[in-house]
């Protein structure tokens, strides 16, 4: 079984039956599903609620199909956009970076209000294809350890934070080591990592080596991801990811146990929810 931690929409028409034969040429059972972004750059403004209500037709009926809200943080609705999503059966958050740092303190208390209703929130780390725009030093993967303030948050740093790959690796065995302590110095929030690319291909295998054999105890903390569309996901695309880190997994002598983990155990567990 393979479910895909990460996967966008673009707002407009479902067309589940489709996506789903695409998942399934592609070996993949089902995915956590962004809804259409927010707007950031001055673009027209799909409502959150209309956002909401796509995602969820994307997902609908579906048990391995688990709908995100993609929020903006810093926005002065942000809260109550939290509460909406929470009430209509949103599974998670999605949150870019893309005009601030994840420190700001605009959307500290959002996180917070996230991890009191349970839910978790992946965010993209490391560098952002977005145009015209310097974003790199916001996704910076030391910049999330604000987080470590969060009591009771599960979140996952995306793309291994590329190419901060050894740098969200050392922030990941931080966060363990705190989460483990104990005592009044203990964090509560607790870090995955999404490998989806990210890492080009000629870097991809060093990085899974590093981030598997470093030894912090990683292996309940990975999720398996593409990054593709579900309005045309990436049928090939998903397989040569899969067929390449497959492969990686087994030079490296990972067991069936623990890619069973990274591919779909590990993400149930970040969702929340039962086998």
């Amino acid at each position: 079984m393979r479910i895909d931690c990460h996967v966008h929409t673009t707002y407009g028409e479902v067309t589940q039956e489709t996506f789903l034969s695409r998942l399934n040429q592609a070996g993949v059972d089902g995915g956590i599903i962004f809804s259409q972004s927010p707007s950031r750059f001055g673009g027209s403004e799909i409502s959150p609620k209309e956002r909401i209500e796509n995602v969820l037709e994307w997902t609908k009926g579906h048990k391995w199909l688990f709908p995100f809200y993609f929020i903006d943080p810093t926005g002065e609705t942000a809260m109550d956009e939290v509460d909406l999503a929470a009430s209509m059966g949103i599974k998670g958050f999605k949150i870019i970076c893309s005009t601030h740092y994840p420190s700001d303190p605009r959307a500290v208390p959002v996180y917070q209000h996230i991890a009191n209703k349970g839910l978790p929130i992946l965010f993209h780390s490391g560098i952002l294809y977005d145009g015209k725009n310097a974003s790199g030093n916001y996704n910076k993967p030391t910049e999330f350890e604000v987080l470590l303030s969060i009591d009771n948050l599960r979140f996952a740093l995306a793309h291994v934070s590329w190419p901060w790959t050894d740098e969200c690796i050392a922030v990941y065995g931080k966060f363990n080591n705190s989460l483990k302590k104990g005592g009044d110095r203990a964090a509560t929030a607790e870090m995955f990592i999404d490998i989806c690319p990210g890492t080009p291909f000629i870097y991809r295998k060093d990085m899974l080596e590093k981030l598997l054999l470093t030894g912090y105890d990683i292996e309940d903390n990975v999720l398996w991801g593409v990054d593709s569309n579900a309005n045309d996901y990436g049928t090939d695309y998903a397989l040569r990811i899969f067929e390449f880190d497959d492969k990686a997994f087994d030079d490296l002598q990972i067991s069936r146990e623990v890619k069973n983990k990274i591919y779909y155990e590990n993400v149930l567990r970040f969702l929340g929810v039962s086998k």
